[in-house]
């Protein structure tokens, strides 16, 4: 197995190097390599390689990733990846994509928090959508998704309107901006 030529740092799992930053989700630019994690590329080899070579790595929530300490600690699995090759963490953006309802209110959004957790509770799937979809007003929801960037370790979080809330998409823009 070879060694890496350069020093091999230990990767910072308390903070992002860059503050985590907050956008709707859209294409990524065809100049930049872009690796997709999900349920179905959840294995050693896509890691390797994403660790490798992408310019950005998105991440889905699934059966596979479930909660954001599960994307927490496959982040540090990336990080350590990295490190092993001699690349640093700057070159990669780590994205989360997250769905999201934006609600009328505080008091709309607990209610339909409580549906999906509802539907959730009988929906026999190997993971709760409630716990990774993001429900919040208009004006609640940068700073919601900034403290789903926190927890889940990544250095951005893109926010996948679902449903009747993709009519708020120009609304929403001008407020992460």
């Amino acid at each position: 197995m070879a060694q890496p030529l350069a020093h091999v740092r230990t990767p910072d799992l308390t903070s992002p190097a860059r503050p985590a930053a907050v956008a709707l989700a859209a294409a990524t630019p065809r100049h930049v390599t872009e690796f997709v994690i999900d349920d179905s590329t959840l294995v050693p080899t896509t890691l390797a390689l994403a660790a490798a070579r992408a310019d950005v790595i998105r991440v889905r929530h699934g059966a596979g990733l479930p909660t954001h300490a599960a994307v927490r600690a496959l982040v540090a699995m990336l990080d350590g990846e990295m490190a092993a090759l001699g690349r640093p963490r700057s070159d990669v953006t780590v994205v989360l994509e997250v769905e999201t309802v934006v609600a009328d209110d505080a008091r709309d959004a607990a209610r339909r928090r409580g549906h999906l957790a509802y539907a959730a509770a009988f929906s026999h799937l190997a993971w709760h959508v409630d716990a990774t979809m993001l429900v919040a007003p208009l004006d609640a929801l940068a700073a919601e998704a900034a403290q789903v960037a926190r927890r889940a370790g990544v250095d951005r979080v893109e926010l996948a309107l679902v449903g009747g809330s993709r009519r708020h998409a120009a609304a929403l823009a001008r407020t992460l901006t």
